[in-house]
């Protein structure tokens, strides 16, 4: 969607247009207006303006001074002059500058039209040319290692990724790490910082860190880290060669053995550096196995708990999670991640983790306090939620709340399954459904601020600021909501509101305009007669009166 800006001094000839582009949705206009080349700067200050339609004469700055303003802000911007015959000599001026097209004020409303979708035309073919990625491709190679620590990021955070597509987006933001094959993961933490160290300094070490694991382990593997709470490094490790692994079980193994062995021997070696040369203990946590992109979310958060748990507190750890992997001490870590599933309000997620989860309710093969223990974690969830969100959830009498608070020695474990489940399940339609109520109320709040300011200057910005959205999201979302655009309701309101004062008052023409917010009755007399079949508001009116 582009942006217009139309500027005049007169009113009747900026309203005129505007209601002219407003019927021309082909277009997908945002249409702005101002009445002096002042105004149309303060509109060029606080918004893009891609397409501007200006008087080339206007009392205190002409046309030629806002192109230049124009140009300094808004480069690509397509400047349209409307101009009379005798300003030929001005219009080649202007032209010469960077204007992009003139119309004569005699021409009708399909020429105007016409000049819009050529400037909408020359910016889409902008938009599309070399020079365009040419810039792009240097951005992105600036951006790269942010690219790369989003993405992966991301993956750490249950991002779903058909495993297909990994090796083309790996490709893209130019992962130095093979997408088909798994990773060992190895977490380092600054064990404590000194009272004096400040933030930039804690940063410098950080990648002095960086610089020192990457030194030692760099010659046999390829790796990429990340930083995360401004104490800990998040390595994602290969093997150098692994286009030289034979794609065998056995062999693949070897290989993944060997390189954990490696990693495992130099960390020592790692932290001595880091002592002596930076007088810091660092901490490291090595997965034990490598680790498939999917499977990335729960071995991340079991390592992590690694670091807080037990031996985790003490300085200068090292640590792999082979012998803790199997035994069942992270399932606090994907209760976490349900509970992250459940603010976030990803129902889809939340349920194919508990569906994980809760199996433990009805598997003989763990204890009863095991069971006991998940059913308090997803309770401490659940009481934390309603808690938190308590004037928005109305209880369920269909749900047996006691369930929450305490196990009866007559509930079975499938009943505590279905229970969750079905708490779950009310809480994700009802957040579904106050998000529904809640655009409904935006909808409504719009329309009666239009119905109350219809004699007023109605714009898009008025109506964003008055509903606190930004104006963009506002018209798309009223779309999306109603299936028809803002201009359209204001159309058909003002349509509505002038056939009543005709009909039910003894207003003069002139008044009803000056009621629905036309400066002119001739600009009135215009709309009416689009919106009318070519009838005046006079022969409505007559014909109304004659039916009484």
């Amino acid at each position: 969607m582009y942006r217009l800006l139309i500027v005049d001094d007169l009113p009747l000839i900026v309203e005129g247009l505007q209601e002219l582009f407003f019927k021309a949705e082909h277009l997908d206009l945002e249409v702005y207006k101002a009445y002096s080349g002042f105004e149309a700067l303060e509109t060029l200050q606080n918004y893009r303006i891609d397409i501007v339609l200006s008087d080339i004469r206007m009392p205190g700055m002409q046309g030629i001074e806002l192109l230049k303003e124009i140009r300094c802000q808004w480069p690509n911007c397509k400047v349209i002059f409307l101009t009379s015959y005798n300003d030929f000599t001005y219009v080649q001026h202007a032209i010469s500058l960077g204007g992009f097209e003139y119309i004569l004020k005699t021409e009708g409303d399909d020429k105007i039209l016409l000049s819009v979708e050529k400037a909408i035309a020359s910016l889409d073919e902008e938009h599309n040319a070399r020079n365009l990625i040419d810039k792009a491709e240097k951005h992105m190679k600036l951006a790269l290692p942010a690219l790369q620590k989003d993405y992966l990021w991301a993956l750490l955070q249950r991002k779903k990724v058909d495993a297909e597509l990994l090796p083309d987006h790996f490709a893209n933001i130019q992962l130095p790490l093979r997408a088909d094959r798994p990773v060992l993961l190895l977490i380092g933490r600054v064990d404590a910082w000194k009272e004096i160290t400040s933030a930039p300094d804690k940063a410098l070490l950080i990648y002095a860190v960086q610089n020192i694991v990457e030194e030692y382990l760099s010659v046999s593997v390829q790796m990429i880290d990340l930083v995360y709470e401004q104490s800990k490094i998040l390595w994602f490790i290969q093997p150098n060669a692994l286009e030289d692994i034979v794609e065998t079980d056995r062999a693949d193994a070897m290989g993944w053995d060997q390189t954990f062995h490696f990693v495992n021997g130099t960390l020592e070696t790692i932290q001595d550096a880091c002592r002596q040369l930076l007088k810091l203990t660092v901490s490291f946590v090595l997965s034990s196995t490598p680790i498939q992109w999917d499977e990335l979310p729960e071995r991340f958060n079991s390592l992590k708990f690694l670091l807080i748990k037990g031996l985790g507190q003490r300085s200068e750890i090292l640590m792999t999670d082979e012998t803790n992997r199997n035994k069942g001490h992270f399932q606090s870590i994907r209760t976490n991640l349900l509970s992250n599933c459940l603010e976030s309000g990803h129902a889809e997620e939340f349920y194919k983790l508990y569906d994980e989860i809760s199996d433990i309710f009805l598997k003989e093969s763990f204890t009863y306090f095991q069971k006991v223990e998940l059913y308090h974690s997803l309770s401490t969830i659940f009481l934390a939620y309603l808690n938190k969100h308590g004037q928005q959830i109305n209880p369920n009498p269909e749900l047996e709340w006691s369930l929450l608070t305490g196990l009866k020695d007559t509930t079975s474990w499938q009943e505590v399954q279905e229970f969750f489940f079905r708490l779950a399940y009310f809480i994700f339609e009802t957040n579904k459904t106050e998000q529904e109520e809640s655009s409904h109320e935006i909808v409504r709040k719009v329309h009666e601020y239009i119905e109350s300011n219809i004699s007023d200057d109605i714009s898009l910005i008025k109506l964003a600021e008055y509903v606190h959205f930004n104006p963009s999201y506002l018209s798309r979302l009223y779309k999306q909501i109603t299936g028809n655009g803002l201009s359209d309701y204001i159309t058909e309101f003002r349509n509505m509101k002038a056939k009543e004062l005709l009909k039910d008052s003894h207003l003069k023409v002139q008044e009803i305009a000056m009621e629905l917010g036309y400066n002119s009755a001739l600009a009135f007399i215009r709309f009416f007669k689009k919106q009318n079949q070519m009838m005046t508001p006079q022969e409505y009116r007559s014909s109304r009166r004659a039916d009484i």
